[in-house]
Protein backbone atom coordinates (compact mmCIF):
# COMPACT_ATOMS: atom_id res chain seq x y z
CA UNK A 1 0.00 0.00 0.00
CA UNK A 2 1.36 3.42 -1.21
CA UNK A 3 1.95 5.50 1.54
CA UNK A 4 1.35 8.89 -0.17
CA UNK A 5 -2.47 9.66 -1.26
CA UNK A 6 -3.33 12.71 -4.00
CA UNK A 7 -5.74 15.72 -2.88
CA UNK A 8 -8.67 15.19 -5.26
CA UNK A 9 -8.80 18.88 -4.89
CA UNK A 10 -5.42 21.14 -5.20
CA UNK A 11 -4.15 17.85 -7.17
CA UNK A 12 -0.70 17.27 -4.87
CA UNK A 13 0.15 14.40 -2.98
CA UNK A 14 -0.65 14.55 0.69
CA UNK A 15 1.96 12.60 3.23
CA UNK A 16 0.33 11.42 6.58
CA UNK A 17 1.64 12.75 9.55
CA UNK A 18 4.26 10.48 10.64
CA UNK A 19 6.10 11.67 7.61
CA UNK A 20 5.66 15.27 7.94
CA UNK A 21 9.22 16.45 7.85
CA UNK A 22 8.72 15.39 4.13
CA UNK A 23 6.62 17.26 3.32
CA UNK A 24 7.35 20.23 0.75
CA UNK A 25 4.28 22.32 1.88
CA UNK A 26 6.29 22.82 5.18
CA UNK A 27 8.56 26.13 5.20
CA UNK A 28 11.85 25.62 6.40
CA UNK A 29 12.84 28.51 8.90
CA UNK A 30 16.11 29.85 8.40
CA UNK A 31 17.99 30.08 11.71
CA UNK A 32 20.64 32.75 10.85
CA UNK A 33 20.72 34.32 14.15
CA UNK A 34 21.42 30.60 15.79
CA UNK A 35 23.69 29.27 13.02
CA UNK A 36 25.86 32.63 14.02
CA UNK A 37 27.41 30.97 16.95
CA UNK A 38 27.67 27.09 15.01
CA UNK A 39 29.62 29.19 12.97
CA UNK A 40 32.30 31.25 15.28
CA UNK A 41 32.54 28.05 16.79
CA UNK A 42 33.69 26.24 14.39
CA UNK A 43 36.42 29.37 13.68
CA UNK A 44 37.58 29.56 17.37
CA UNK A 45 38.47 25.93 17.20
CA UNK A 46 40.09 26.36 14.21
CA UNK A 47 42.17 29.33 15.52
CA UNK A 48 43.07 27.26 19.23
CA UNK A 49 44.19 23.68 16.76
CA UNK A 50 46.44 26.11 14.76
CA UNK A 51 47.61 27.54 18.50
CA UNK A 52 47.79 24.16 19.56
CA UNK A 53 49.88 23.33 16.62
CA UNK A 54 52.25 25.89 17.30
CA UNK A 55 52.94 24.84 20.76
CA UNK A 56 53.80 21.65 19.23
CA UNK A 57 56.27 22.75 16.28
CA UNK A 58 58.11 24.75 19.77
CA UNK A 59 57.55 21.83 21.58
CA UNK A 60 58.97 19.63 18.37
CA UNK A 61 62.14 21.65 18.57
CA UNK A 62 64.84 21.25 15.20
CA UNK A 63 63.70 19.01 12.26
CA UNK A 64 61.47 19.42 9.19
CA UNK A 65 57.92 20.31 10.34
CA UNK A 66 55.24 17.64 9.67
CA UNK A 67 52.57 20.33 7.68
CA UNK A 68 51.01 17.32 6.21
CA UNK A 69 50.52 15.61 9.37
CA UNK A 70 48.96 19.24 10.89
CA UNK A 71 46.78 19.68 8.03
CA UNK A 72 45.45 15.98 8.43
CA UNK A 73 45.39 16.23 11.92
CA UNK A 74 43.33 19.69 11.45
CA UNK A 75 40.77 17.86 9.69
CA UNK A 76 40.69 15.15 11.81
CA UNK A 77 39.95 16.99 14.99
CA UNK A 78 37.46 18.99 13.63
CA UNK A 79 35.52 15.93 12.48
CA UNK A 80 35.80 14.56 16.27
CA UNK A 81 34.40 17.89 17.48
CA UNK A 82 31.58 17.74 14.73
CA UNK A 83 30.71 13.94 15.47
CA UNK A 84 30.70 14.82 19.79
CA UNK A 85 27.60 17.52 18.11
CA UNK A 86 30.64 20.76 19.70
CA UNK A 87 28.82 22.53 16.50
CA UNK A 88 25.01 22.22 17.71
CA UNK A 89 23.74 25.91 18.55
CA UNK A 90 21.56 24.17 20.68
CA UNK A 91 24.66 23.05 22.76
CA UNK A 92 26.85 26.12 22.45
CA UNK A 93 27.20 27.91 25.96
CA UNK A 94 24.75 25.87 27.35
CA UNK A 95 25.89 23.67 30.85
CA UNK A 96 29.66 22.02 31.14
CA UNK A 97 28.63 19.07 28.55
CA UNK A 98 30.37 21.42 26.32
CA UNK A 99 33.49 21.55 27.59
CA UNK A 100 33.23 17.55 28.06
CA UNK A 101 32.60 17.20 24.30
CA UNK A 102 35.74 19.59 23.56
CA UNK A 103 38.00 17.28 26.08
CA UNK A 104 36.89 13.52 25.08
CA UNK A 105 36.94 15.05 20.93
CA UNK A 106 40.43 16.23 21.66
CA UNK A 107 41.71 13.02 23.47
CA UNK A 108 39.89 10.87 21.06
CA UNK A 109 41.53 12.67 18.46
CA UNK A 110 44.89 11.76 19.52
CA UNK A 111 44.36 8.57 20.59
CA UNK A 112 43.40 7.39 16.77
CA UNK A 113 46.93 9.52 15.33
CA UNK A 114 48.74 7.90 18.34
CA UNK A 115 47.50 4.27 17.16
CA UNK A 116 48.35 5.12 13.86
CA UNK A 117 51.90 6.06 14.37
CA UNK A 118 52.04 3.08 16.23
CA UNK A 119 50.76 0.61 13.50
CA UNK A 120 53.03 2.28 11.02
CA UNK A 121 55.60 2.86 13.39
CA UNK A 122 55.98 5.94 12.80
CA UNK A 123 58.37 8.39 15.33
CA UNK A 124 59.71 11.03 14.13
CA UNK A 125 56.37 13.60 15.10
CA UNK A 126 55.93 11.84 18.87
CA UNK A 127 56.79 15.05 20.28
CA UNK A 128 54.98 17.44 18.10
CA UNK A 129 52.07 14.97 18.47
CA UNK A 130 52.59 14.91 22.26
CA UNK A 131 52.77 18.82 22.35
CA UNK A 132 50.15 19.95 20.01
CA UNK A 133 46.99 17.53 21.81
CA UNK A 134 48.69 18.46 25.17
CA UNK A 135 48.15 22.04 24.45
CA UNK A 136 45.05 21.52 22.62
CA UNK A 137 43.50 20.21 26.17
CA UNK A 138 44.33 23.73 27.25
CA UNK A 139 43.36 26.21 24.51
CA UNK A 140 40.20 24.40 23.08
CA UNK A 141 37.86 24.92 26.50
CA UNK A 142 39.46 27.83 27.12
CA UNK A 143 38.91 28.90 23.56
CA UNK A 144 34.89 27.87 24.52
CA UNK A 145 34.73 29.81 27.87
CA UNK A 146 35.63 32.94 25.90
CA UNK A 147 33.56 32.76 23.11
CA UNK A 148 30.59 31.18 25.80
CA UNK A 149 31.54 34.88 27.27
CA UNK A 150 30.80 36.70 23.79
CA UNK A 151 27.47 34.66 23.17
CA UNK A 152 26.59 35.74 27.40
CA UNK A 153 27.10 39.38 26.42
CA UNK A 154 24.94 38.87 22.89
CA UNK A 155 22.21 36.75 24.75
CA UNK A 156 21.49 39.90 27.29
CA UNK A 157 21.43 42.79 24.56
CA UNK A 158 18.72 40.05 23.47
CA UNK A 159 20.30 38.64 20.42
CA UNK A 160 21.08 34.64 19.88
CA UNK A 161 18.01 34.06 21.64
CA UNK A 162 15.69 31.21 20.84
CA UNK A 163 12.49 32.43 20.30
CA UNK A 164 10.49 29.97 22.26
CA UNK A 165 6.53 28.87 22.41
CA UNK A 166 5.31 27.67 25.99
CA UNK A 167 2.22 25.14 26.54
CA UNK A 168 0.79 24.50 29.56
CA UNK A 169 -1.77 25.26 32.05
CA UNK A 170 -2.12 26.91 35.59
CA UNK A 171 1.19 26.97 38.21
CA UNK A 172 3.05 24.97 35.89
CA UNK A 173 3.05 26.59 32.94
CA UNK A 174 3.61 29.97 34.84
CA UNK A 175 6.64 28.32 36.17
CA UNK A 176 8.38 27.35 33.54
CA UNK A 177 7.89 30.62 31.44
CA UNK A 178 9.21 31.89 34.96
CA UNK A 179 12.70 29.58 34.64
CA UNK A 180 12.66 30.37 30.57
CA UNK A 181 13.12 33.82 31.02
CA UNK A 182 14.80 34.28 34.55
CA UNK A 183 18.59 34.39 32.94
CA UNK A 184 18.85 35.23 29.61
CA UNK A 185 21.99 33.41 28.99
CA UNK A 186 20.29 30.60 29.20
CA UNK A 187 19.06 31.82 25.35
CA UNK A 188 15.09 31.61 25.66
CA UNK A 189 12.47 34.02 24.82
CA UNK A 190 9.70 33.39 25.42
CA UNK A 191 7.35 35.30 23.10
CA UNK A 192 4.08 33.25 23.18
CA UNK A 193 1.97 30.74 25.59
CA UNK A 194 -0.82 28.51 24.83
CA UNK A 195 -2.63 25.59 26.81
CA UNK A 196 -2.63 22.01 25.89
CA UNK A 197 -5.32 20.36 23.27
CA UNK A 198 -9.28 20.43 24.79
CA UNK A 199 -11.70 18.01 23.72
CA UNK A 200 -13.56 20.39 20.87
CA UNK A 201 -14.88 19.03 17.79
CA UNK A 202 -11.17 18.77 16.03
CA UNK A 203 -9.61 17.72 19.20
CA UNK A 204 -5.38 16.96 19.02
CA UNK A 205 -5.42 17.40 14.95
CA UNK A 206 -7.14 21.39 15.58
CA UNK A 207 -4.94 22.43 18.91
CA UNK A 208 -1.74 20.75 16.58
CA UNK A 209 -2.99 23.20 13.43
CA UNK A 210 -2.63 26.21 16.29
CA UNK A 211 0.78 25.01 17.21
CA UNK A 212 1.77 25.34 13.42
CA UNK A 213 0.68 28.78 12.93
CA UNK A 214 1.79 29.89 16.28
CA UNK A 215 5.41 29.22 15.08
CA UNK A 216 4.85 30.78 11.80
CA UNK A 217 3.23 33.70 13.41
CA UNK A 218 6.12 34.47 15.96
CA UNK A 219 9.08 32.90 13.66
CA UNK A 220 9.19 30.13 16.74
CA UNK A 221 12.87 28.31 17.25
CA UNK A 222 11.75 25.90 19.91
CA UNK A 223 8.61 24.50 21.48
CA UNK A 224 8.89 23.81 25.46
CA UNK A 225 5.99 21.88 27.25
CA UNK A 226 5.00 21.61 31.20
CA UNK A 227 3.89 18.73 31.32
CA UNK A 228 -0.08 18.48 32.29
CA UNK A 229 -2.89 16.36 32.20
CA UNK A 230 -3.60 17.00 28.45
CA UNK A 231 -0.30 16.89 27.57
CA UNK A 232 -0.45 12.80 26.75
CA UNK A 233 2.50 10.82 25.53
CA UNK A 234 0.55 10.86 21.96
CA UNK A 235 0.03 14.66 21.99
CA UNK A 236 3.97 14.89 22.42
CA UNK A 237 4.92 12.06 19.98
CA UNK A 238 2.49 13.85 17.27
CA UNK A 239 3.37 17.59 18.14
CA UNK A 240 7.31 16.05 17.03
CA UNK A 241 6.10 15.05 13.86
CA UNK A 242 5.16 18.28 13.32
CA UNK A 243 8.32 20.45 14.60
CA UNK A 244 10.72 18.04 12.89
CA UNK A 245 9.29 20.12 9.02
CA UNK A 246 10.08 23.54 9.99
CA UNK A 247 12.76 22.32 12.44
CA UNK A 248 11.77 23.40 15.74
CA UNK A 249 13.28 22.16 19.15
CA UNK A 250 11.24 20.21 21.13
CA UNK A 251 11.74 20.88 24.50
CA UNK A 252 9.79 18.32 27.83
CA UNK A 253 10.10 19.90 30.95
CA UNK A 254 9.88 16.79 33.51
CA UNK A 255 7.78 16.90 36.50
CA UNK A 256 10.36 15.44 38.18
CA UNK A 257 11.32 19.11 40.40
CA UNK A 258 14.96 19.13 40.61
CA UNK A 259 16.01 16.00 40.39
CA UNK A 260 17.94 15.76 37.63
CA UNK A 261 21.66 15.73 36.25
CA UNK A 262 23.87 12.47 38.08
CA UNK A 263 20.90 11.17 39.92
CA UNK A 264 18.71 10.54 37.06
CA UNK A 265 19.41 7.54 34.96
CA UNK A 266 17.70 5.63 32.00
CA UNK A 267 17.72 1.75 32.60
CA UNK A 268 16.04 -0.82 30.68
CA UNK A 269 13.05 -2.60 32.87
CA UNK A 270 10.35 -4.68 31.84
CA UNK A 271 11.44 -4.38 28.42
CA UNK A 272 10.93 -0.37 28.72
CA UNK A 273 13.33 2.80 28.76
CA UNK A 274 12.63 4.17 32.34
CA UNK A 275 13.63 6.48 34.26
CA UNK A 276 15.46 5.60 37.66
CA UNK A 277 16.17 8.23 40.11
CA UNK A 278 18.86 7.51 42.13
CA UNK A 279 19.75 8.32 45.96
CA UNK A 280 21.78 11.66 46.57
CA UNK A 281 25.31 10.81 45.95
CA UNK A 282 26.76 11.79 49.42
CA UNK A 283 28.38 8.52 50.52
CA UNK A 284 30.78 6.09 49.16
CA UNK A 285 34.03 6.82 47.44
CA UNK A 286 33.16 9.92 46.06
CA UNK A 287 32.51 11.47 49.60
CA UNK A 288 35.80 10.08 50.79
CA UNK A 289 37.04 11.56 47.61
CA UNK A 290 35.34 14.93 48.40
CA UNK A 291 36.58 14.69 52.22
CA UNK A 292 40.29 13.98 51.22
CA UNK A 293 40.34 17.12 49.02
CA UNK A 294 38.51 19.05 52.07
CA UNK A 295 41.46 18.34 54.71
CA UNK A 296 44.20 18.14 51.95
CA UNK A 297 43.20 21.57 50.97
CA UNK A 298 42.33 22.97 54.46
CA UNK A 299 45.30 22.19 55.65
CA UNK A 300 47.86 23.62 52.84
CA UNK A 301 45.63 26.79 53.39
CA UNK A 302 45.58 27.54 56.82
CA UNK A 303 49.94 26.91 56.31
CA UNK A 304 50.63 29.22 53.21
CA UNK A 305 48.28 31.79 54.78
CA UNK A 306 49.13 32.21 58.27
CA UNK A 307 50.77 35.44 58.21
CA UNK A 308 47.81 36.73 56.07
CA UNK A 309 45.59 35.72 58.76
CA UNK A 310 47.48 37.42 61.75
CA UNK A 311 47.87 40.51 59.62
CA UNK A 312 43.98 40.63 59.68
CA UNK A 313 43.41 39.83 63.35
CA UNK A 314 46.01 42.70 63.89
CA UNK A 315 43.84 45.13 61.56
CA UNK A 316 40.81 44.21 63.59
CA UNK A 317 41.81 44.72 66.99
CA UNK A 318 43.13 48.16 65.74
CA UNK A 319 40.32 49.39 63.91
CA UNK A 320 37.45 48.43 66.37
CA UNK A 321 37.42 47.31 70.24
CA UNK A 322 35.98 43.61 70.50
CA UNK A 323 37.89 40.10 69.63
CA UNK A 324 39.02 39.71 66.17
CA UNK A 325 37.54 36.04 65.58
CA UNK A 326 33.91 36.06 65.25
CA UNK A 327 32.06 31.85 66.93
CA UNK A 328 28.70 31.88 66.35
CA UNK A 329 26.32 28.89 66.01
CA UNK A 330 25.54 27.36 63.24
CA UNK A 331 23.25 24.43 61.84
CA UNK A 332 25.67 21.65 59.88
CA UNK A 333 25.02 18.21 58.40
CA UNK A 334 21.85 16.53 59.51
CA UNK A 335 20.72 19.37 62.09
CA UNK A 336 23.84 18.74 63.82
CA UNK A 337 25.10 22.79 65.92
CA UNK A 338 28.54 23.59 65.34
CA UNK A 339 30.67 26.40 66.11
CA UNK A 340 31.72 28.46 62.93
CA UNK A 341 35.08 30.60 63.11
CA UNK A 342 35.27 33.41 60.96
CA UNK A 343 36.85 36.99 61.18
CA UNK A 344 34.78 39.64 63.24
CA UNK A 345 33.40 42.20 60.06
CA UNK A 346 31.08 44.01 62.62
CA UNK A 347 30.93 46.19 65.73
CA UNK A 348 30.74 43.81 68.97
CA UNK A 349 27.43 43.00 69.68
CA UNK A 350 25.77 43.47 66.46
CA UNK A 351 24.08 40.19 66.56
CA UNK A 352 21.82 40.74 69.15
CA UNK A 353 20.43 43.75 67.20
CA UNK A 354 20.29 41.96 63.53
CA UNK A 355 15.91 41.76 63.31
CA UNK A 356 15.69 45.21 64.30
CA UNK A 357 18.29 46.27 61.34
CA UNK A 358 17.42 43.50 58.87
CA UNK A 359 13.65 43.68 59.30
CA UNK A 360 13.40 39.81 59.27
CA UNK A 361 15.48 37.19 59.81
CA UNK A 362 15.77 36.43 56.29
CA UNK A 363 16.65 40.24 55.31
CA UNK A 364 16.33 41.42 51.87
CA UNK A 365 19.30 42.50 49.33
CA UNK A 366 19.05 46.23 49.71
CA UNK A 367 19.22 45.56 53.89
CA UNK A 368 22.24 44.06 53.49
CA UNK A 369 23.85 46.56 51.55
CA UNK A 370 23.54 48.95 53.76
CA UNK A 371 23.91 47.71 56.91
CA UNK A 372 24.70 49.87 59.22
CA UNK A 373 26.70 47.26 61.89
CA UNK A 374 29.51 47.04 59.51
CA UNK A 375 32.96 48.19 60.28
CA UNK A 376 34.87 49.56 57.32
CA UNK A 377 37.28 47.47 57.52
CA UNK A 378 34.46 45.07 57.71
CA UNK A 379 33.33 46.34 54.68
CA UNK A 380 36.60 45.33 52.78
CA UNK A 381 36.87 42.18 54.40
CA UNK A 382 33.78 41.55 53.23
CA UNK A 383 34.19 42.94 49.28
CA UNK A 384 37.19 40.50 49.18
CA UNK A 385 35.65 37.27 51.20
CA UNK A 386 38.48 37.30 53.63
CA UNK A 387 36.39 37.29 57.00
CA UNK A 388 35.59 33.75 55.60
CA UNK A 389 38.86 32.13 55.82
CA UNK A 390 39.19 31.06 59.58
CA UNK A 391 36.46 28.45 58.29
CA UNK A 392 38.84 26.81 56.59
CA UNK A 393 39.38 25.66 60.45
CA UNK A 394 36.19 24.18 60.23
CA UNK A 395 36.55 22.47 57.28
CA UNK A 396 40.13 20.51 58.45
CA UNK A 397 37.91 19.65 61.81
CA UNK A 398 35.13 17.76 59.33
CA UNK A 399 32.21 20.26 60.61
CA UNK A 400 32.43 21.90 56.85
CA UNK A 401 33.46 21.83 53.57
CA UNK A 402 35.10 23.48 50.76
CA UNK A 403 31.74 23.52 48.43
CA UNK A 404 28.17 22.90 49.86
CA UNK A 405 24.51 25.15 51.13
CA UNK A 406 25.59 27.80 53.07
CA UNK A 407 25.58 27.38 57.08
CA UNK A 408 22.32 28.89 58.65
CA UNK A 409 21.53 31.02 61.83
CA UNK A 410 19.86 28.34 64.17
CA UNK A 411 17.07 31.07 64.56
CA UNK A 412 16.74 30.84 60.78
CA UNK A 413 15.40 27.32 61.45
CA UNK A 414 11.85 28.37 61.50
CA UNK A 415 11.83 29.76 57.86
CA UNK A 416 12.54 26.34 56.36
CA UNK A 417 9.39 24.43 54.98
CA UNK A 418 9.76 20.92 54.72
CA UNK A 419 11.59 19.89 52.00
CA UNK A 420 14.31 22.85 52.74
CA UNK A 421 15.64 20.56 55.88
CA UNK A 422 16.90 18.36 52.96
CA UNK A 423 19.65 20.95 52.48
CA UNK A 424 21.36 19.62 55.79
CA UNK A 425 22.18 16.15 54.21
CA UNK A 426 25.66 17.25 53.35
CA UNK A 427 28.26 19.40 55.20
CA UNK A 428 27.47 23.01 54.46
CA UNK A 429 30.54 25.13 52.82
CA UNK A 430 32.56 28.20 52.29
CA UNK A 431 31.05 28.67 49.18
CA UNK A 432 28.36 27.19 47.27
CA UNK A 433 25.85 27.73 44.01
CA UNK A 434 24.12 30.47 45.76
CA UNK A 435 27.44 32.14 46.70
CA UNK A 436 28.42 32.15 43.19
CA UNK A 437 25.37 33.34 41.86
CA UNK A 438 25.02 36.98 43.70
CA UNK A 439 25.23 36.11 47.31
CA UNK A 440 23.50 38.62 49.58
CA UNK A 441 21.28 39.93 46.01
CA UNK A 442 19.93 36.52 45.72
CA UNK A 443 16.62 36.25 47.47
CA UNK A 444 16.01 33.91 50.27
CA UNK A 445 13.41 31.52 48.08
CA UNK A 446 15.82 31.33 45.24
CA UNK A 447 18.91 30.25 48.32
CA UNK A 448 16.87 27.48 49.16
CA UNK A 449 16.18 26.21 45.86
CA UNK A 450 20.03 26.65 45.17
CA UNK A 451 20.98 24.47 47.93
CA UNK A 452 18.70 22.34 47.11
CA UNK A 453 19.94 21.48 43.80
CA UNK A 454 23.40 21.11 44.94
CA UNK A 455 22.45 18.18 47.48
CA UNK A 456 20.15 16.45 45.21
CA UNK A 457 22.25 16.85 42.29
CA UNK A 458 26.12 16.54 43.82
CA UNK A 459 29.24 15.51 42.27
CA UNK A 460 32.92 16.02 42.18
CA UNK A 461 32.32 17.84 39.13
CA UNK A 462 29.85 20.04 40.32
CA UNK A 463 32.21 21.13 43.01
CA UNK A 464 34.92 22.11 40.50
CA UNK A 465 32.62 24.01 38.92
CA UNK A 466 31.29 25.78 41.24
CA UNK A 467 35.19 26.44 43.31
CA UNK A 468 36.07 27.75 39.56
CA UNK A 469 33.29 30.27 39.40
CA UNK A 470 34.00 31.41 43.19
CA UNK A 471 36.95 32.64 42.19
CA UNK A 472 35.21 35.10 39.28
CA UNK A 473 32.78 36.00 42.28
CA UNK A 474 34.86 37.10 44.48
CA UNK A 475 36.68 39.46 41.68
CA UNK A 476 33.83 40.96 40.69
CA UNK A 477 32.80 41.36 44.01
CA UNK A 478 28.71 41.02 43.71
CA UNK A 479 26.56 40.40 46.39
CA UNK A 480 29.56 41.38 48.69
CA UNK A 481 27.96 43.44 51.28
Amino acid sequence: MALQHVDGHARRVVLPEALARFSTDITHVQRSRLRAMTYVALGVDTLMILSSMLVGFVFRGTGKYPFAAAAAILVVWLGMLAVRRSYDSERIGVGSEEFKNVITATIASFALFASVGFVLEITDGRRFLIGTFAAGLFLLPLGRRLMRVWVFERRRAGHLMRRTLVIGEGRSLKELKVRLSFDPRTGFQVVESMPGPSAGPRGIDGWLDQVEQAIVDQDVDAVAISQTSSITSEVIRRLSWRLEGPNVALLVAPALGDATGPRLNIRPAAGLPLLHLDEPRLTGPQALLKRGTDILVSGLGLLLISPLLLLIALAIRITSPGRALFIQDRVGQAGEVYRLVKFRSMYEGSEQIRTDTLGSLAGDPESYRTDPRVTPLGRFLRRWSLDELPQLWNVLMGEMSLVGPRPMLVEELPLLGTTDHRRHLTKPGMTGLWQVAGRKEVMWNERMQMDLRYVENWSPALDLVILAKTVKAVATGRGAH
